[in-house]
């Protein structure tokens, strides 16, 4: 028979008998056992209803030693426990320290944040005010203006960096909840932009098929353009290309494998590139003028490597600087939004052009199905709801067409 958790006792006072209950509670910081009593109950069945509460409410996560807390240091000391890819640890930092704890904008006006509010005491209304904040201005602008005044005030964060905004606050207060730090996740209460406000947004950040033939025209002759015509001609994640090593790619047959890669130092994780999900492994077909533009990058980079001699790094990546280091996602974007620039076309982030290759791939017919696995989204329903607006569009022509056939 195993240990009692929990018993009532009675006990004689001068003014008659009382009752009390006992349990094992939760141990000190420095491990030792620590006991749960009260005394003073009247009546047995009282003391019996206060001992299934206590003990409920410590299973509960009620008895919570973080009190003092405030959600900022929580937030650290959460981020600094992670394990995650370095790159998401490093989206995590941002949202946490740009977004979440600050309380005084960068030109010095006080904004709604986080920082100093008890853990505990973290309400949705504290997460509304700072969304709606976010909404309107949480985009800083940088620099000064033309009379050397340094910028004030800020443009409206696009939705969904809002919604990124709530999933790691979300994601840090499941993980309080479990730990017993707090009694709910307030995030579930709070009102963050929509779905389909940020599917909107994203929608109209978009290329068309001859926008992006003039984006690698520009690009076309610079030694990038072997990577921005991946990124074009496949909706790669920024990650995926940065990280591509040649041992994934078969120019021959023209497949290319997108998979986990981690370089290691001391038994230590100190670069890793991956698919994003278990569904983001995956292998895609190339076209064969992408083929063409990879296989004459191949024989750039041996140049390259010969001309460097010793100082060449050999990291195996596809894309690297003039002496084998791997290039950084950031990279990607820098001279993504140089070509823009050049072409004189709107700039767009390496996520909105993947949201480019994939909207022209819809519209040139290509299924779904396929689309979903070349994209690596773990389902297919995540492909037709990011891109309904184009089925929609495609669904409304069709509807003109067979009308104009049947009605004339």
């Amino acid at each position: 028979m195993g240990r009692m958790r929990g018993q009532v006792f009675e006990y004689d006072t001068k003014a008659g008998r009382r009752w009390g209950f006992i349990h094992d509670g939760d141990p000190d910081d420095d491990g030792r056992r620590r006991q749960v009593r009260r005394r003073g109950f009247t009546r047995e069945r009282d003391a019996h209803t206060a001992l299934r509460k206590s003990l409920s409410a410590q299973e509960e996560g009620r008895r919570v030693g973080h009190d003092r807390q405030t959600v900022g240091e929580y937030l650290r000391a959460w981020h600094k426990g992670l394990a995650v890819k370095p790159t998401t640890a490093k989206n995590y930092e941002v949202c946490i320290e740009t977004h979440l704890i600050p309380t005084t904008a960068p030109d010095g006006r006080a904004r709604p944040g986080l920082g100093g509010v008890r853990l505990q005491k973290l309400t949705a209304e504290h997460l509304d005010e700072l969304y709606r904040w976010l909404e309107r201005e949480g985009k800083q602008r940088r620099g000064h203006d033309e009379e050397g005044n340094r910028r004030v005030g800020g443009d409206p964060l696009a939705p969904k960096s809002v919604r990124h905004v709530h999933t790691c606050v979300r994601r840090s207060l499941a993980d309080a909840v479990e730990r017993g730090y707090v009694l709910r996740n307030v995030a579930d209460l709070a009102h963050p932009p929509s779905q389909k406000a940020a599917r909107s947004r994203a929608a109209k950040a978009v290329w068309s098929p001859s926008q992006l033939r003039e984006f690698l025209a520009a690009a076309q002759g610079d030694r990038w353009y072997g990577a921005m015509l991946l990124l074009a001609t496949t909706g790669m994640r920024r990650g995926e290309v940065a990280g591509l090593r040649w041992e994934c790619l078969d120019l021959d047959t023209g497949r290319l494998e997108v998979r986990f890669t981690a370089t290691m130092v001391s038994g230590k994780i100190v670069d890793q590139d991956s698919a994003k999900t278990d569904a983001g492994e995956r292998t895609i077909a190339l076209d064969p003028q992408t083929v063409a533009v990879l296989k004459d990058h191949r024989r750039l980079q041996l140049e390259e490597r010969l001309a460097a001699g010793e100082v060449w790094t050999d990291s195996g990546r596809v894309f690297t600087d003039e002496i084998g280091r791997p290039i950084r996602p950031d990279q990607l974007l820098r001279r993504l939004h140089r070509f823009a620039d050049d072409a004189g076309l709107p700039r767009v982030t390496v996520h909105q052009l993947r949201h480019s290759y994939a909207t022209a791939a819809l519209r040139a017919g290509v299924p779904a199905e396929v689309l979903s696995k070349r994209l690596g989204h773990a389902s297919v329903a995540i492909t037709l709801d990011t891109y309904r607006h184009v089925q929609e569009g495609e669904d409304a022509a069709a509807a003109a067409l067979a009308a104009g056939a049947i009605l004339g």
